[in-house]
C-alpha cells in the first residue's frame, strides 16, 4: 500500500510542476513507474509460485537416478535430481511442460496442469537401448548449455561398451582417453595424463571413494568392471568443491543398485575375461543387492602353450615358469526405509597376481639347479556405507563411513644348488627378497544438500581421512653352505597422517542470461609434526546468449598431499606412493579456463575450451639418483620443482539419429623446470602430445546390428635420448679416473643435451567393432561383439633402442643406431553377453 501512495504522490507532484526541468522528471517518473510495476509483478508472480518435486526412477527396476536434468521449458528453470533420485523446482501456479533427460535413457515430455503446492511426482524412464527403430527422440543438451561447469563428461556404462577396446574388454579410462586433452601415455595401457598432469593426478573414486590403484596388468586394463558400473563423471577444469586432494582431474564412478523388484543378470565370455553379475530383490520394494564378478584366465589360456615349451625345453635342462590373473569383486546391498531415507553397503575387492621365472638343471654327469622366480600381487579392498536422509524437499543429507586398503608385494626367490641332495659335497644358496608397499584409510564424510530455490542450490560438508603409509619395506634373506640364515631388513616405517576437509558449494541462477557456481574448499593435512593449511577457492561464471549459445569461464586451485614416486612410462605396482613431508609442501595447481557451447540444428553440439594450468611443489628424482647409496632416504633423491600446461580443446557432437558420434582436436603444451634437473632450464614433459585427434562413430543399422569405431592420431612421446658418445678422454688430457677410457666394455660418456630432447614418432590406429543383439526366449537377450583393434596393422613406436657399431676397419669411430620398438600388432576379439 505505501508503495502505490507513494507513487500516487509523485505523480500528483509531476502534474502540477511544468519547469524546465519537465523532461528529467519526466524520465524519472517513467523509471519509477516501471520499478513499482516489476515490484508488483514479480509479487504477484510470487504469490502463485509452488513448489514442484518428486522422485526419478528407472522403469524396470525402480532404481532412483541421479543426475537427471529436468527442465521447465517455459520460464528455463530446471534442477537436477539427487543421489535418491529426488529434485525440486519453484514454479508459476499454472500449466507447465518438463523436461526430463538423463544419459542412456529415452528422454521424456511431462505436461502438468492444475500445479498445487502439494504437488509431488513420480517420473519413469525408459532405458535408451529399448526404444523401437521407429521412434526417434531428439533433446536439447541442456546441461552442456545451462550449468556453468565446463570441462566435465557424463557417460553410461552401456555407452563405455559401445568403444571398441584392446581384446575387446570395455574399460572405462580407455573411454576417457578419447576426449581432448586426456593423453593415455604408452600405448594400450589404462594410463590417463590429463591437460599436462601426471597419472598420480588423477582422482579416482568409486561411489565416492578414493582407490589409488586403478589398472590390471600393468595397466592394460583399469580395475572398473563395466558390467557393474551405471555411469561415469569426469571433470578436467572446473572442479566442484566437493572434490579434492588431486591436481588435474576427478573420475567418480558410480556402480549400480540392485533392482527392487525383480531377479535378472547377465554373464559374458571375452577373449581375456569372464563376467558374471547377478540382481534382485531380497525383501521386494524395500531391499535389493547387486553382484558382478569379472576373472581373466589368462593363465588357463597360456598355460598349454608353456607346456609345450617347457617339453621342448626340458632336454636342454630348462623350465620357464608364467602366470597372470586379475580379479575383481562388486557388491552392494541397498536398503529403502521410507521415500525419506534409504541406506547401502557396498564393497570391492580387486587382486593381481604375476608369476615369471626359469629353472635351470641338469642330472646326469653334474648335478646343479639354478632357479629364479618373481611374484607380485597387488590391489584394492574398500568398504563403504551410506545413509541418506531427507528433512523436506529442500535439504537432505548423507553420511558415507568408509575404510580402503590398497598394497602391492614382490617377492624374488633365488635358489642354487650343486652335487646331488645326498652328496657329502652338496651346497646350497638362497636368495628371498620382499618388497612391500600400501596404504590403509579410514574416512568419514558428511554432505548435505540445501536448494533454497529453484535457482539457488547449495552443497557443503566435511571429510576426514586418517592415512597410515607404508611407503616402502624391503627384506632380504639369504642361506649359504653353512646354512646360516642373514636377514638384511628395513621394516618401513610406517607413517600417519590425518586430512580433513570443509567444503561450500553455491549454485545460482542470477538471470536467464547469466549462472555461476562458487565454492571454497579448506584442507588441512596433518604429518611428521606439521600441519599444513590449504584454501582452496573455485569460480565458474555461465552466461547463456541464447538458448543455444552459452560462454562460460571458470579458475579452480587443486592441492594434492599424496604423490607416487615413479621414473617409468608404465605405472607399475611398484611405485610407492608417499605424503608430503615437513621437507616438501603440498602439490599446487592453479588453473583458468574459458569455452564456447553452441547447439547446432539437428542434434550437433560444438564446443571449444582454452586453459592455462600452472603447477607447483613437483617432485622428480634427481639426476643420477640410482647411483646414490642405498642408505640415503627416498626424500634426499628428490627434488621439488614447477610444471605448466596450456592450450584448446575443440569438439562436435552428434547426439541423436542413427549416426552419433565425436570429432575433437587438442591443442596442447607442457613443461617442466626443477632447479637440481637439466641445469634448472624449463625442458617439455613426456607426455607434451602437442596434437590430438580423435574420431567416434556409432551407426545404428536396426535394433539388432550396431557399428562403431574410432581412429586416434597424438603427436609423439617424449622422452630422453643420447644422441653423442664421447670416449678415449685420457687422450685429450683428462684423468683416468675421471671418465672411462675403454670403449670395448661399453663405458663411454654419453651426452645428453637435455631432458626429453627427442619426440617419438606419432601415434594412429583405427579401430572397428560389431554389436549384433539377438532376441532369445523369455525376454531375454544375446549379444555378440565383434571388434579389431589397430586395424591397419601400425606398430606405434612406444621406446627407442640405442646400439652402437663401429664404422671402419680400424675401429676408430662409433656410430649410434637407433631402432623403434612397437608392442601391439593388429588384434581381432569376439565376447558374448548373455542377459537374463
Amino acid at each position: 500500500m505505501a508503495d502505490f501512495t507513494a507513487l500516487f504522490i509523485f505523480a500528483a507532484i509531476y502534474s502540477k510542476k511544468r519547469t524546465k526541468n519537465n523532461g528529467m522528471l519526466r524520465a524519472i517518473f517513467l523509471l519509477t513507474l516501471c520499478f513499482f510495476l516489476s515490484n508488483i509483478a514479480v509479487a504477484a508472480q510470487a504469490d502463485t509460485l509452488v513448489v514442484v518435486h518428486g522422485y526419478v526412477y528407472d522403469r524396470i527396476d525402480m532404481t532412483p537416478l541421479a543426475d537427471v536434468n529436468v527442465y521447465e521449458t517455459t520460464t528455463r528453470h530446471g534442477a537436477s535430481t539427487d543421489e535418491n533420485g529426488h529434485f525440486s523446482l519453484r514454479l508459476p501456479s499454472r500449466d507447465l511442460q518438463l523436461r526430463i533427460t538423463h544419459i542412456g535413457y529415452t528422454s521424456r515430455i511431462l505436461t502438468i496442469k492444475e500445479v498445487t503446492n502439494s504437488s509431488r511426482l513420480t517420473i519413469l524412464l525408459e532405458r535408451s537401448e529399448m526404444q523401437l527403430d521407429e521412434v526417434t527422440v531428439t533433446s536439447r543438451r541442456t546441461d552442456e548449455l545451462t550449468t556453468p561447469q565446463m570441462g566435465t563428461l557424463r557417460v553410461s556404462g552401456e555407452d563405455i561398451k559401445r568403444i571398441p577396446t584392446v581384446f575387446g574388454e570395455a574399460d572405462v579410462i580407455k573411454a576417457l582417453q578419447t576426449q581432448p586433452g586426456v593423453s593415455a601415455g604408452t600405448e594400450g595401457l589404462a594410463g590417463m595424463y590429463v591437460r599436462g598432469g601426471n597419472e598420480d593426478e588423477n582422482l579416482y573414486m568409486l561411489d565416492g571413494i578414493p582407490l589409488y590403484k586403478i589398472s590390471h596388468l600393468g595397466g592394460l586394463f583399469s580395475a572398473f568392471n563395466v558390467e557393474a558400473v551405471r555411469d561415469v563423471t569426469f571433470y578436467k577444469s572446473s572442479f566442484p568443491a566437493r572434490y579434492g586432494g588431486r591436481l588435474s582431474s576427478v573420475l567418480d564412478v558410480r556402480t549400480k543398485d540392485g533392482d527392487m523388484y525383480r531377479y535378472h543378470g547377465s554373464a559374458t565370455l571375452g577373449l581375456t575375461s569372464g563376467n558374471l553379475n547377478f540382481s534382485g530383490p531380497i525383501v521386494k520394494d524395500r531391499t535389493s543387492f547387486a553382484a558382478s564378478v569379472r576373472r581373466s584366465w589368462l593363465e588357463a589360456l597360456s598355460a598349454p602353450g608353456l607346456a609345450i615349451m617347457n617339453k621342448q625345453q626340458e632336454s636342454e635342462g630348462k623350465k620357464t615358469y608364467g602366470q597372470y590373473s586379475f580379479t575383481d569383486v562388486n557388491l552392494k546391498v541397498n536398503h529403502r526405509f521410507n521415500s525419506s531415507s534409504s541406506a547401502y553397503v557396498n564393497f570391492y575387492y580387486g587382486n593381481d597376481y604375476f608369476k615369471i621365472g626359469e629353472r635351470k638343471f641338469m642330472d646326469n654327469e653334474m648335478y646343479f639347479v639354478d632357479e629364479n622366480i618373481t611374484r607380485m600381487n597387488w590391489g584394492n579392498m574398500l568398504v563403504s556405507a551410506g545413509w541418506q536422509y531427507r528433512f523436506s524437499d529442500k535439504l537432505s543429507m548423507s553420511v558415507t563411513p568408509s575404510f580402503t586398503h590398497y598394497s602391492s608385494l614382490l617377492r624374488k626367490n633365488i635358489f642354487e644348488s650343486e652335487n646331488a641332495k645326498d652328496d657329502v659335497d652338496y651346497e646350497e644358496r638362497t636368495t628371498n627378497k620382499t618388497t612391500e608397499n600400501g596404504i590403509n584409510d579410514l574416512n568419514v564424510g558428511v554432505h548435505f544438500d540445501y536448494r533454497l530455490s529453484d535457482r539457488q542450490h547449495l552443497n557443503f560438508g566435511a571429510v576426514y581421512s586418517h592415512h597410515s603409509f607404508l611407503p616402502e619395506m624391503n627384506r632380504i634373506q639369504t642361506s649359504g653352505i653353512d646354512g646360516i640364515v642373514q636377514d638384511n631388513s628395513n621394516n618401513g616405517e610406517q607413517i600417519k597422517a590425518n586430512e580433513t576437509a570443509f567444503y561450500a558449494e553455491y549454485d545460482r541462477t542470477l538471470s536467464s542470461v547469466f549462472r555461476i557456481n562458487a565454492g571454497l574448499r579448506l584442507s588441512m593435512f596433518g604429518v611428521d609434526g606439521v600441519t599444513y593449511r590449504t584454501l582452496e577457492p573455485r569460480l565458474s561464471i555461465r552466461a547463456a546468449l541464447s538458448e543455444r549459445l552459452s560462454l562460460k569461464a571458470s579458475y579452480s586451485r587443486m592441492n594434492q598431499f599424496v604423490q607416487q614416486i615413479s621414473d617409468s612410462y608404465i605405472s607399475l605396482p611398484t611405485d610407492f606412493w608417499m605424503p608430503v613431508n615437513s621437507k616438501f609442501k603440498p602439490l599446487e595447481s592453479d588453473q583458468l579456463s574459458a569455452g564456447m557451447y553452441y547447439e547446432l540444428p539437428a542434434g550437433y553440439l560444438f564446443t571449444a575450451e582454452a586453459f592455462y594450468k600452472r603447477m607447483r611443489n613437483l617432485l622428480e628424482y634427481k639426476e643420477g639418483y640410482t647411483f646414490m647409496p642405498a642408505s640415503v632416504s627416498w626424500d634426499d633423491k628428490l627434488t621439488s620443482g614447477s610444471g605448466r600446461a596450456y592450450g584448446a580443446e575443440w569438439s562436435v557432437q552428434k547426439t541423436n539419429g542413427k549416426l552419433t558420434g565425436m570429432f575433437s582436436y587438442g591443442l596442447m603444451w607442457s613443461d617442466r623446470q626443477f632447479a637440481e634437473i637439466n641445469l634448472g632450464k624449463r625442458f617439455p614433459s613426456k607426455y607434451d602430445n602437442r596434437h590430438k585427434i580423435n574420431i567416434t562413430a556409432n551407426y545404428k543399422f536396426n535394433p539388432k546390428f550396431e557399428l562403431n569405431g574410432g581412429w586416434t592420431y597424438v603427436t609423439g612421446n617424449r622422452l630422453t635420448l643420447a644422441l653423442e658418445d664421447y670416449m678415449d678422454f685420457t687422450v685429450n688430457g683428462f684423468d683416468q679416473s675421471l671418465a672411462p677410457t675403454n670403449p670395448f666394455q661399453e663405458d663411454w660418456v654419453r651426452y645428453y643435451e637435455t631432458r626429453n630432447n627427442v619426440r617419438l614418432p606419432a601415434y594412429h590406429r583405427l579401430d572397428l567393432g560389431l554389436n549384433i543383439y539377438l532376441t532369445l526366449k523369455k525376454g531375454r537377450t544375446g549379444i555378440w561383439n565383434i571388434s579389431v583393434w589397430n586395424v591397419y596393422n601400425r606398430l606405434n613406436p612406444i621406446v627407442i633402442r640405442t646400439t652402437s657399431m663401429y664404422s671402419d676397419t680400424y675401429q676408430k669411430k662409433i656410430d649410434p643406431k637407433f631402432q623403434t620398438i612397437g608392442l601391439f600388432p593388429i588384434i581381432p576379439s569376439i565376447s558374448y553377453t548373455y542377459k537374463f
